[in-house]
């Protein structure tokens, strides 16, 4: 029965990892899949093309796939992300998971969407999640990819001495990648560091780097504008015209250049060259580009001959500041709602955590309390259960007893029977007749004791047969060591029956020959047990002492002895005299208190 329940066991078991094993075998990628992340990095409309073309995978692994490869397109192009649900179905995918690149790759982009959505702590948070994801990863370009975005965070949100770390950080992954470009990135966001910490000439030196690195690989340079803007800062005013030049090269200028290039030649007192190119600059939709122009020409305007735009560059200015300070209002509103409902988030859980500790602490007290009764209800099982045990052994030591004595009752009839034929057969033996009347009385008065005894105990087993409930078992266990006890008895007459030398020991006339009584130091070794070697292990016996025994073992009379022996009964009474008082002396038994006769049948 037990086998087949095993190997029903292990055939369910085996059909279920079957099943589990088939169920969650990895889908295999989708062509389209691997092509959009092929081109992902260098030419992410390609890829965003590709995506958008192919149907959306059913398969959830292909599913979540797609969602950040959509994501990751849109967002390395500018292109406008309203929500952060698309990249959340790639992140809940890969959350539980062991795949630690597509973890961090889509932690690092529900950072980015978030950040543009200004979410700002919400997409630390990720970000915070995908560098430690990232870092049991070999993937070095991704690496840079959440060094540079959380470092940015760090530099624009006021937590810029964090920042420095994490850009050395993306610059080691650049590296390690063998990216020049990165690289060069890398550098410039040091460099904004220094220039953020006024540190310019430390500044100066990491955008000469990066300007290094972009020239090299035939970048467009805005490196250099940024770098202008610090020789600026520092009054080097040719210096940072020279590179704004430069930074343009033979591209087109952007509204931003112009502005720069418009300061600098304000600065150098060249007004017409300040006012043409500030006056360019203007041609850009940012606010913030428009309202930097319009405080340049207000400040342009007090020269004489510009004096007459002085009203209208402080309308513009004053109208585009509005404009700045409302979106940055609006910003701001953003800002305090969302830290209020990360501050209500907070005080909720706080509250959920408050209730799951209180009903864990009367989870506790309930578990503590179950415990103890419990450990009452043991204690109290195992006293009772202890006291019957106690019971049944006080019970169970009665009934040996009880048996013992009743079979030494037996025993003691059986003698008397005995030593009253003997009596009778040797009356003329006055010495052996005086022996064997005490040994009579001896038994007579033992036997009188156990009957008392046999009395009590049998008081005492009926106040434990009430409230025992074994005890009708006990009287079967008592009854059966007494048919036992008798086949014993049976046994030992079938075996004079079946072994003609002991039968014909009754009838013998004439004594023992050594052959003989080998013989009979040989059946009785047989018969009881190896009894003359135990004898003789305790007590040291001549050949003629230990035949006496032995003739005893065998329940031979005294006159039988006798004959077996050639000796007189009065000699064969001296001697198991003289050999229980021998006994005796080495052993302190009980032979010199009972009959010699009973202690060597029971030996």
């Amino acid at each position: 029965m037990k086998p087949n329940a095993v190997t029903c066991l292990l055939l369910i078991f085996c059909v279920m990892n079957l099943f589990f094993g088939c169920s969650q075998r990895k889908a295999a990628p989708l062509p389209e899949l691997e092509r959009a992340e092929a081109v992902m990095f260098d030419h992410p409309d390609s890829a965003l093309r590709i995506l958008e073309s192919m149907p959306m995978p059913t398969d959830k692994e292909q599913h979540a796939l797609w969602c950040l490869l959509v994501t990751q397109a849109k967002y390395k192009q500018y292109l406008p992300i309203p929500s952060d649900s698309l990249i959340r179905i790639a992140y809940d995918y890969y959350k539980p998971t062991d795949d630690a690149r597509c973890k961090a790759m889509s932690a690092l982009y529900m950072g980015g969407v978030n950040y543009r959505l200004q979410k700002i702590e919400t997409a630390t948070a990720y970000y915070l999640e995908a560098e430690v994801e990232v870092e049991k990863t070999s993937d070095y370009k991704l690496g840079y990819l959440v060094m540079s975005g959380l470092g940015n965070l760090y530099l624009y949100r006021h937590l810029t001495d964090y920042a420095l770390e994490v850009f050395q950080k993306a610059y080691d992954y650049a590296v390690k990648d063998s990216n020049k470009r990165y690289e060069m990135n890398s550098l410039r966001f040091m460099a904004r560091y220094y220039s953020i910490k006024k540190d310019y000439d430390q500044s100066i030196i990491y955008y000469k780097q990066a300007s290094s690195i972009a020239d090299s690989i035939l970048s467009y340079n805005t490196v250099k504008s940024e770098l202008a803007g610090i020789y600026s800062v520092i009054g080097d005013y040719d210096k940072a015209l020279s590179l704004e030049w430069e930074a343009i090269g033979n591209n087109h200028p952007t509204a931003q250049s112009y502005y720069g290039i418009g300061v600098n030649y304000m600065n150098l007192h060249q007004y017409d060259s300040a006012y043409y190119y500030l006056n360019q600059a203007l041609n850009t939709s940012n606010v913030y580009t428009r309202m930097g122009v319009y405080r340049s020409l207000l400040q342009l305007g007090r020269q004489p001959q510009y004096h007459k735009y002085i009203i209208t560059y402080s309308d513009s200015l004053r109208f585009y500041e509005d404009s700045v300070r409302a979106l940055d209002k609006s910003r701001e509103i953003i800002f305090y709602k969302e830290k209020f409902e990360k501050e209500q988030l907070v005080t909720q859980n706080q509250r959920l955590e408050l209730e799951k500790a209180y009903t864990t602490r009367l989870l506790l007290l309930a578990t503590i309390v179950a415990l103890v009764l419990l450990m009452l209800l043991v204690a109290f099982y195992l006293h009772r259960k202890i006291a019957l045990r106690r019971k049944e052994e006080e019970l169970n030591s009665l009934t040996f007893q009880l048996h013992e004595n009743e079979l030494l009752i037996d025993r003691n009839n059986n003698y008397i029977a005995e030593l009253k034929e003997q009596v009778e057969q040797q009356k003329e033996l006055v010495e052996q007749q005086a022996e064997q009347k005490e040994e009579l009385a001896s038994l007579h008065d033992a036997n009188e004791q156990l009957r008392k005894e046999n009395i009590r105990l049998n008081e005492n087993m009926k106040k434990y047969t009430g409230t025992f409930p074994e005890a009708d078992e006990i009287k079967n266990v008592t009854e059966q060591l007494r048919r036992s006890k008798q086949r014993e008895e049976d046994w030992f007459a079938f075996i004079q029956k079946e072994y003609p030398f002991l039968s014909n020991l009754h009838q013998r006339k004439t004594g023992l020959d050594y052959a003989e009584e080998q013989t009979v130091y040989f059946l009785v070794d047989t018969l009881f047990d190896k009894f003359t070697k135990r004898l003789t292990n305790k007590v040291s016996l001549p050949p003629r002492e230990l035949l006496l025994c032995c003739l005893i073992k065998l329940r031979l009379s005294v006159g039988e002895i006798a004959v077996l022996m050639n000796l007189s009964p009065a000699s064969v009474s001296t001697a198991k005299q003289r050999i229980k008082n021998k006994i005796h002396e080495i052993l302190k038994d009980e032979p010199l208190k009972r009959s010699f006769d009973l202690w060597i049948w029971e030996y």
